[in-house]
């Protein structure tokens, strides 16, 4: 998968962030900008927004959007939900009650491994 197409899927699950996309997007390479930058700076925050207003819904919306992509299987697409998303929130947010009871399989499993590496 390239990131023009993880771009889209991003937009057309979560319509509601285009505004941010565009503004992230629109200097860079349009869509086909690295979905690295793209989750990092428009996905990531906007989770971060929803765990701090304790939105329940959209952050297990998120949060099952994000096991999709994991289910995928895909290397460039695996890396950038597990560096651009998943590490930073793990970081922040390592004993939220909110995530940690709804995090998918594949989700558990990458943020155990982010553990273990930090515990390095």
């Amino acid at each position: 998968m390239n990131s023009k197409k993880l771009n889209m899927m991003l937009i057309e699950n979560f319509p509601n962030l285009i505004d941010k996309y565009n503004e992230e997007v629109e200097w860079q390479e349009g869509d086909d900008t690295g979905s690295h930058t793209v989750y990092g700076d428009v996905l990531a925050p906007y989770l971060i927004e929803c765990i701090v207003q304790n939105n329940e819904s959209e952050v297990i919306k998120i949060l099952k959007f994000i096991e999709r992509i994991l289910e995928l299987n895909i290397k460039y697409s695996d890396e950038v939900i597990a560096f651009s998303i998943l590490e930073r929130i793990e970081y922040e947010y390592r004993n939220s009650i909110l995530l940690n009871s709804n995090y998918g399989e594949l989700s558990k499993k990458v943020i155990e491994e982010i553990r273990k590496f930090n515990s390095q």
